[in-house]
């Protein structure tokens, strides 16, 4: 470049119009171009997948069998982020855990019944699901994923569609709804998972009770309970509010 006096561009320029360099955007070579991004594309694509499945292999075998403490840490920990909270020392609330992944339903579940003494067979479900879905194919997913005979004929609470948000998770092939796992007479199991949960954090040295807030303090937290605006025909609505069970001999059975 130093030889000629011009910019590389500006000598490319000359020798292609004196016909000394190919031209680099024939429709061929600009074809061929496309076809090796492409291969390199689905080359780094291919090797991502096989670097997380190998990833993801590895670390299941990290965990292994699970103690009884350690689910029952486990499943405390899921409710405090999933279930309906015990908001102050005056408030109720039944066991309510709703989520749309089922293999966190069924972690949950063996919770209930291996840390809890509750079988599934008492358990009461809700599926919550979107107008534009099949509620008899939301249940049948929903039963095949659990076994629970209770799900094929669980009340569904319809919620209105949005077309206009750009969310792809609540359409398509894919999308079942999300399931609501109630406990009846649970209210005094709501109060010994929020003492599991405030253990919890002795443990690692900070004083919680399952929230962000004051013991006494009042807040919606983390509830399972869906804003639904339609409901299915035929099927009651379920009352949003809870009324408290004031029984003390719900959790000694349970330890019995």
């Amino acid at each position: 470049m130093s030889e000629v006096g011009v910019a590389k561009s500006t000598l490319w320029r000359w020798l292609k119009a004196a016909g000394m360099v190919d031209d680099n955007n024939s429709p061929e070579r600009i074809q061929n171009r496309g076809l090796a991004q492409q291969k390199a594309a689905e080359t780094v694509h291919r090797l991502r997948l096989e670097r997380t499945r190998a990833i993801m292999a590895s670390a299941a075998q990290d965990i292994g069998s699970l103690t009884s403490r350690e689910l029952l840490l486990i499943g405390a920990a899921l409710y405090w982020a999933e279930g309906a909270k015990q908001n102050g020392p005056d408030r109720c609330s039944q066991v309510l855990f709703g989520n749309m992944d089922p293999t966190m339903h069924r972690l949950f579940l063996r919770f209930l019944n291996e840390c809890c003494g509750i079988p599934p067979s008492t358990l009461r479900f809700r599926i919550y699901l979107h107008e534009t879905a099949d509620g008899a194919k939301a249940r049948t997913y929903w039963f095949n994923q659990l076994g629970i005979e209770a799900i094929r004929s669980a009340p569904i609470s319809w919620k209105r569609h949005k077309p206009v948000t750009f969310r792809k998770t609540n359409v398509g092939d894919t999308y079942h709804g999300l399931l609501r796992i109630c406990v009846p007479k649970s209210t005094n199991l709501n109060r010994r998972i929020a003492g599991w949960v405030r253990g919890m954090g002795v443990a690692i040295g900070e004083w919680c009770n399952g929230s962000t807030l004051a013991f006494e303090a009042i807040s919606r937290g983390s509830s399972p309970r869906s804003p639904a605006l339609l409901r299915e025909p035929g099927i009651e609505t379920e009352s949003l509010v809870v009324e408290c069970d004031r029984s003390s001999t719900m959790w000694e059975a349970l330890t019995n």
